[in-house]
């Protein structure tokens, strides 16, 4: 009998990459089949954060029906929890929001009796795991609490079953993501700090990485741990957003120019070589040449080892919609331009100072010039005979040559 086969469309964050991933496991538990187009289901799982991301979002479902004509399509994620009317005017079979894996399952087959979380096999070097969900901070231009809701915390056994199967699966990186991970735990009497001590006790973990976390939240207590543990990978992504103190207010971000170069200090004191990568936007309302200047001066004089770079994007459910002083489109992109180039710089300068060490390389591409991410966060690709020692298939340490 042949199988009802599926295929999934993904935009947006980490944590959709993981209800995907999610959605994936479920379906294959139920009997169906992944392919690559001509499905008999087609899923996009959708972003809501920017207007491009929306813009993203219609195209993507253009082409999944390009690509499996015969599908029924099914929308979800975060384009149909901020904009439901829109979201039934589009093309598509059945329409979910975020958190409604189950109602998925349940609609295409509702003789299920029992769901298992199973793992996606797509994908062995490598696994997101959601922890949280939901954001109370209400940034000024993002629309994500009211796309997620309030902050939930997954349960901490759940979450060690699920990491338990993921290394037998043959994982050998497991990330920890959530819209605001740093709250894991916020009205719970466990926390981050504290679920990482305990994965990193699970026999069999290759290493441990954390997806995003604010400034705020990076506790002595975790740079400690960090410190102490070899498990956990020597790299932190904390975003910026804007380096100016005058915009940090305007974005409703809780912390200073000060505090965020004092906590950095503080981590590379413990830590020297970490690797700490950032967001930031360029052109938010009311940025004037001199506050750009002082983002860009500000992004050299903490030395980050990558930059990922967002031109402003007007959303109207936000309240940066009803800021004055619109920056012109032509602007934010030679921003966001010169940003960018900055960006590769430093990267660059900190690779070097890298070089001619051993470093820990998770393989993720083994066919032909083998492929492989850092613990610091940076690709590599090397040869089989630049491989010093290592657990085959699981951790390698690698030596870059000049």
């Amino acid at each position: 009998m042949k199988k009802t086969t599926y295929k999934i469309y993904t935009l947006g964050c980490k944590v959709n990459q993981y209800d995907s991933a999610k959605l994936s496991s479920q379906i294959q538990s139920v009997g169906f089949e992944l392919v690559k187009k001509n499905a008999d289901y087609a899923f996009v799982n959708t972003c809501a954060v920017t207007k491009k991301a929306i813009t993203k979002d219609r195209a993507m479902i253009k082409r999944a029906q390009k690509e499996n004509p015969d599908a029924k399509i099914i929308l979800f994620g975060c384009f149909p929890k901020v904009y439901k009317e829109e979201a039934q005017k589009l093309d598509a079979d059945y329409v979910f929001k975020t958190n409604e894996i189950n109602k998925i399952i349940k609609t295409l087959a509702k003789d299920i009796k029992q769901q298992k979380a199973l793992l996606s096999k797509d994908d062995r070097a490598r696994y997101f795991i959601k922890i949280q969900d939901g954001c109370e901070q209400f940034c000024t231009y993002c629309i994500i609490p009211y796309a997620r809701g309030k902050i939930k915390s997954r349960g901490e056994a759940e979450i060690l079953s699920e990491i338990k199967l993921a290394i037998k699966n043959g994982y050998k990186e497991i990330i920890l993501s959530g819209i605001h991970l740093g709250l894991y735990g916020k009205g719970k009497n466990i926390n981050l700090t504290k679920l990482i001590k305990k994965i990193i006790k699970l026999y069999g973990l290759g290493r441990l990485r954390l997806s995003s976390i604010e400034v705020g939240e990076v506790s002595d207590e975790l740079i400690k741990l960090m410190v102490k543990s070899e498990k956990i990978c020597k790299h932190l992504h904390i975003p910026l957003q804007a380096g100016c103190d005058k915009i940090l207010k305007l974005m409703n971000r809780p912390y200073s120019l000060k505090y965020y170069e004092n906590k950095i200090k503080k981590v590379k004191k413990f830590i020297p070589d970490i690797a700490i990568s950032t967001d930031v936007i360029a052109g938010f309302p009311g940025e004037t040449e001199k506050d750009f200047l002082e983002t860009y001066n500000f992004i050299k004089k903490i030395n980050f080892s990558r930059l990922h770079v967002f031109p402003f994007s007007l959303h109207e459910k936000t309240s940066a919609s009803k800021l004055p002083n619109k920056i012109d489109k032509t602007i934010k992109q030679v921003r966001a331009k010169k940003l960018r180039s900055l960006g590769k710089n430093l990267e660059k300068i900190y690779i070097d100072k890298l070089k001619n060490k051993k470093l820990e390389v998770i393989i993720e591409n083994r066919r032909g010039k083998r492929k492989g991410k850092t613990e610091y966060y940076f690709d590599i690709k090397f040869k089989k005979s630049q491989i010093i020692y290592g657990e085959p298939k699981i951790r390698n340490l690698i030596k870059i040559q000049n």
